[in-house]
């Protein structure tokens, strides 16, 4: 099969692939192919490693240029304009420079760049006074840049965290503490840290946790004493963080954050307070 204009690849080969895997197959073939090409955007982002969702792949690369589209582009090459190009480098790769890839990925949308975003502050290669120095001297969407600056965060984990904190935000809920850690009376030196946290003025304790799919609910599971012994784990670390004040937990599954309704449902049912 032909992923791209001159690429081929075992069929078999390339359907054991996931998303972001066939899009690094085919930047790496390409910057052989033209080792000219500075990836950008979403491609760049793949070079770095950040975080993102696999659905934001289409097949489609994404290369910084000063001029504009020729004939002979593919229409799967997207030339991303750029007076001056600020050209770094991976291995063999040439690449956008981070605070410039994160400028590029504020066209994505919100709840799916600020993974990015979240992933690029965490691997300490760009700060959030990089970003914005370079997005004064560049044209790009100010709003989009600067909205993902305020909501970004390195404590957040994974970019699952990002995308159900990018969900709570855009419903309008309190905005969260990240990362609070708990006692753990079975080992004191390995404390209970959880995804979201609540404290409220009457005294009440709400924490989120998201637990991605919802890997409990599988009963057809070959490895049911893997499963069970999770399953006790969890029950034992709830009571453990309501030995501690905390009045509610919830476990926010992908399936909730993906369906915006039942996330509104599920915080406001738990008595996550909203701001607006």
């Amino acid at each position: 099969m032909s992923p791209y204009p001159n690429l081929f690849a075992s069929a078999l080969y390339w359907a054991s692939l996931n998303a972001e895997e066939r899009s690094l197959h085919s930047i790496r073939a390409l910057s052989k192919l033209h080792p000219k090409w500075v990836f950008a955007g979403l491609s760049a982002a793949c070079v770095y490693g950040y975080e993102h969702s696999y659905m934001l792949h289409d097949g489609t690369v994404h290369i910084a240029c000063t001029g504009g589209i020729t004939k002979r582009d593919s229409k799967r090459l997207h030339r991303v304009y750029m007076s001056s190009i600020p050209r770094w480098r991976s291995g063999d790769i040439l690449i956008t420079s981070p605070a410039r890839t994160l400028i590029d990925c504020a066209a994505l949308p919100f709840d799916r760049a600020l993974a990015v975003y979240d992933s690029a502050l965490r691997y300490g290669h760009v700060s959030k006074t990089d970003v914005s120095t370079l997005m004064i001297q560049t044209n790009c969407d100010d709003q989009a840049v600067k909205k993902l600056l305020v909501h970004a965060n390195s404590m957040r984990e994974n970019g699952g965290e990002s995308w159900a904190y990018a969900h709570i935000i855009e419903l309008g809920y309190a905005e969260p503490l990240f990362q609070i850690t708990f006692d753990n009376p079975n080992n004191y030196a390995m404390p209970y840290r959880v995804d979201f946290c609540w404290k409220l003025a009457d005294g009440r304790i709400i924490v989120a946790e998201y637990d991605g799919v919802a890997k409990y609910a599988d009963t057809s599971n070959p490895h049911r004493a893997n499963l069970k012994a999770k399953i006790a784990y969890e029950r034992r670390r709830e009571q453990h963080l309501k030995e501690q004040g905390v009045t509610t937990v919830v476990h926010l599954f992908s399936e909730t954050v993906d369906d915006k309704q039942l996330l509104d449902a599920t915080l406001m049912n738990a008595g996550v307070p909203k701001i607006r």
